[in-house]
């Protein structure tokens, strides 16, 4: 027998070897740790996550709960999001996140309350699922000259599987936070997230859903939203603790039939990733539209893509309703014009017949005098003359004040009624540009009016400040 044997290959070494490579994968990713931060919808995604002191918009809530005290519409949003950055490093994530706000005007809950679902499968690593239970942000908790300050909080359950089998059970955490604004124009917000820190097993061995503790300020100013994050995790996954300052630009067009449309560029610097983002959205009614994408400065480049659609109920048109409050108010002026005209073309006929009547009883008088005819003739002329004309005078007054109330009308009543149209167009959510507007033609209007003015000032000195 010549040669040597060869060994027998054990069974299963290429399955060992297979998940031991597997295990080397995971161990040198990035981002492995459970339920890291990433964006949670494509306007988000577009500002680079700098949401926690954004105002008007549910998903915010999942940022800083304290936020959503700001929602005046039930509001939903359906987001998708295929990332492959996050502030905790490269990853390969599908997230699919549906999110509810429902604003509550009461004595005892003047605030708004979240609920939301999040689904994100980790490729290659398992399948995370967040469900906030119960959120709440309060509505001008604490008011101030000037502002307000809110705070909120959410309980959430966290649950993870994984691709290679079995699941961990699920636990609870808490998200808590504060919001503050100053001047309607600025805003700063604070929060901390995964509160208590729950455990999940990972191949590495046992991990943590990181608590991160958020600082953002937004500012406002002629249709621009200036935002900026800092936010600082603690260690996870087998990696150090990360920081991250992030900030964004967004601003919004308002057009007449189109709906509104937005441009939003952001910018996200962490330890370990860098990345650029772009979106646009279009808002029409009460629906609303969003794209993002997320090009990475660093590393391969591979970019992420989010989309959502969202929509507020009750949400009205600005553009059609300030063309519909025109409209009705064009007509209720020339309705008044004509009542004003006619009123004064009775008024003139009224004049020219006293003026006759006049006439006649001097011709009567002097008749009398002249005893060019019977006195008892004239004396009759003369006294129905006399209640002819004292019936006519009365009608003539009777007009001259049906006349002054509709000039009374014309003025403080119909500024009254503008003024009502423009609170309801500002509650309808119209641009600033289209209330400054409005505000101008009033005062243009009713000046030297005798009409009160000092809150159109005030309001247009607002508007001016936030252009």
């Amino acid at each position: 027998m010549s040669g040597s044997r060869q060994k027998p290959i054990i069974p299963g070494v290429h399955r060992v070897a297979s998940l031991a490579a597997s295990l080397l994968i995971l161990l040198s990713s990035a981002a492995q740790a459970a339920f890291e931060d990433a964006p949670y919808s494509a306007r988000a995604a577009a500002l680079a996550g700098a949401m926690t002191a954004v105002s008007e918009d549910p998903v915010a809530g999942v940022y800083n709960p304290a936020t959503l005290g700001s929602l005046r519409k039930v509001s939903t949003s359906l987001d998708y999001l295929r990332q492959f950055d996050i502030p905790a490093g490269k990853v390969d994530q599908d997230h699919l996140n549906i999110i509810a706000g429902v604003p509550v005007f009461q004595d005892i809950f003047n605030g708004s309350f979240l609920l939301d679902e999040l689904y994100t499968k980790q490729n290659n690593v398992g399948i995370e699922r967040a469900t906030t239970i119960l959120g709440y942000g309060t509505r001008s908790l604490y008011e101030y000259d000037g502002g307000a300050m809110d705070l909120g909080g959410n309980l959430k359950f966290l649950k993870k599987s994984y691709d290679a089998g079995g699941s961990d059970p699920t636990h609870a955490a808490l998200d808590l936070g504060v919001v503050a604004r100053f001047k309607d124009r600025y805003q700063f917000g604070a929060s901390l997230i995964n509160v208590g820190r729950p455990r999940f097993p990972s191949p590495a061995g046992e991990d943590r859903a990181p608590t991160t503790l958020r600082l953002g300020v937004t500012e406002s100013v002629q249709g621009f939203l200036l935002t900026q994050d800092l936010d600082k995790r603690e260690p996870s996954g087998g990696h150090p603790g990360t920081a991250t300052l992030a900030g964004g630009l967004e601003h919004w067009w308002a057009t007449a039939r189109a709906g509104s449309f937005a441009l939003r560029s952001g910018l996200s610097l962490g330890d370990r990733d860098k990345t650029y983002s772009w979106g646009i959205a279009w808002r029409l009614l009460g629906g609303q539209l969003d794209y993002a994408m997320t090009v990475p400065m660093q590393g391969a480049t591979v970019f992420g893509h989010a989309v959502s659609l969202s929509f507020r109920f009750g949400e009205a048109n600005p553009e059609g309703e300030y063309e519909r409050v025109l409209s009705e108010e064009m007509k209720y002026r020339k309705d008044l014009t004509q009542a004003l005209e006619a009123s004064e073309v009775k008024l003139w006929r009224l004049g020219e017949e006293l003026g006759r009547m006049r006439d006649e009883m001097e011709v009567l008088r002097s008749q009398l005098v002249e005893k060019t005819t019977s006195e008892a003739d004239a004396r009759q002329k003369l006294k129905s003359l006399e209640e002819r004309h004292k019936q006519a005078l009365d009608r003539y007054e009777s007009l001259q004040a049906e006349r002054k109330r509709l000039a009374e009308r014309s003025q403080q009543s119909l500024f009254n009624e503008d003024w009502a149209a423009y609170q309801k167009l500002k509650l309808g959510g119209a641009p600033d540009a289209v209330l400054a507007d409005q505000v101008k033609r009033m005062l243009r209007q009713y000046k030297d009016a005798g009409v009160d003015l000092s809150e159109a000032n005030q309001e247009l000195l607002r508007l001016l400040k936030s252009r």
